[in-house]
Order: C-alpha cells, then structure tokens, then sequence
C-alpha cells in the first residue's frame, strides 16, 4: 500500500527538523509564512499544500504548539507553562463567603492584577461572576464588607481603600480552572474579558502585545480564546488581533 503523501513530508521535516531548530535558534516563536519560506529553500516537497498536515503531526507530537493562527511556537520553551495565579487569602475567603451565603452555582473568580505585568493600565478589579438571580444578594455582601466594594466607574477620584470589586453576571462556558479551590478564569477568558468590559476598556494595541508576551511564557490556546470570543460577539475583532500576530 503507498505512502501517504503528507505523511513522506512529515518524515522529511523530522530528518530535517535538527536544520529547522537552528535556522530558527534563539527564537521562541515563529511565523508559518517564515517556516514556508525556509521549506521552499530547505525542503522543497514541503508545499503550503501539505503543511496542514504535517503541522499536525508536528502539534501531535509536541515538536511544535500553535499559540495564534498562523503562529506557532517549539517545544521546551517557556511557552508551555500553565498559567497560575496566587490567590490573596482575602480572596480566597471572599469566595468561600460568597459560597457559603449563595443558593444557586457560582460562575468564577480573578483579578486584573494578573495581568499587570503586560497591562501595566490596566485599572485594578477583582472580577467577580455570580448567577444572574443572585446579582442583587452579592451586591449588598460585598457592600456590606470591610475589606471590598463594588467598582464605580463614574467616580474620578477614588479615595476608597478597600478592593474595588466588578460584580457581574456568570459567563456560560467561560475557560475557568480551580486554583486554591476557587474557580479563576484561564488566560484566555481574561484577555476577551479585559477587551470586552466597560470598566477595564484595553486597546488592540494592548491586547496584542499582552497576548505576544504571554504566548512566549505560559500555555495560551487560541482556539479557546476565540470560541469564547465568539461567544460574546468579539470574534471578529479576535481573528484581527491574532492574525495581525502572525502576519
């Protein structure tokens, strides 16, 4: 029975693949269009045809992770962290008030502090989702605590001391995992959240350069991301974005 023929192009590029890693030492991320333009030099049968293919024989096996359309990054970098916050004790136990007093499920907990390191603007919020039905419940706890308060965004002077708290509706099928037993949102929930959310308003321009640092770091799916996206009618400006990372 013949060889399959993307599958003759993947066995070439795994011969090839010590060459490719040193055309390419010292990067972290890669361009496909830049891994087409070493094929064409390099390996010729390794058309834009058959690249799909063997890409995903490539993410199959770990050689190589796509991190935006069109972008995609080597195995053993950095990139292949799992992002994980440390909650503050005070968060934790905000939360477990929150469980405690609260009939129906809870959505998530994170704050945009997280993202301070590449949104240095970005305004200081703990983000919190509740259902819809006990919005009215959550407002009057977390206004009735000594250590939080709802975020006002009409205020220019803030002199309040306590952790401002942007309360909202839960997000269905939201990227969520548990750290310390809260539920926190994945990187990708807080990116489309931190573009989308009146209170934080973040730039493309932002966005961009948090998503290109983080890819270089941490594990960032954009398949997620833009089904989240989607699902909050910010697709379109997400396919922009990503894709202008790649171009």
């Amino acid at each position: 029975m013949p060889v399959k023929q993307p599958l003759l192009q993947y066995d070439q590029v795994l011969r090839a693949w010590p060459q490719l890693r040193g055309h390419f030492r010292g990067r972290t991320q890669v361009a496909e269009a830049e891994l087409q333009a070493f094929f064409d030099h390099a390996l010729p049968a390794v058309t834009a045809a058959v690249w799909p293919a063997v890409r995903q024989g490539l993410v199959r096996s770990q050689l190589l992770h796509q991190v935006a359309p069109g972008l995609v990054t080597f195995s053993g970098t950095p990139a292949q962290a799992m992002f994980k916050p440390e909650l503050a004790s005070a968060h934790v136990a905000l939360w477990q008030q929150l469980q405690a007093q609260l009939a129906l499920p809870l959505g998530s907990l994170w704050s945009t502090r997280w993202l301070r390191p590449v949104l240095p603007e970005i305004p200081a919020r703990l983000v919190v989702e509740v259902n819809w039905a006990e919005l009215q419940w959550a407002t009057r706890l977390i206004g009735s605590s000594a250590q939080f308060r709802l975020a006002d965004s009409s205020s220019v002077v803030d002199t309040d001391s306590r952790e401002a708290v942007l309360l909202r509706p839960v997000q269905r099928a939201s990227p969520v995992r548990r750290v310390q037993g809260v539920p926190t949102a994945r990187l990708e929930k807080m990116l489309v959240d931190a573009g989308e959310l009146p209170d934080l308003i973040t730039s493309d321009e932002a966005l961009a350069g948090a998503v290109a640092t983080l890819a270089t770091r941490y594990r960032l799916q954009p398949d997620h991301l833009l089904q989240y996206a989607a699902r909050h009618n910010a697709g379109a400006r997400w396919e922009a974005l990503l894709g202008s990372l790649a171009a």
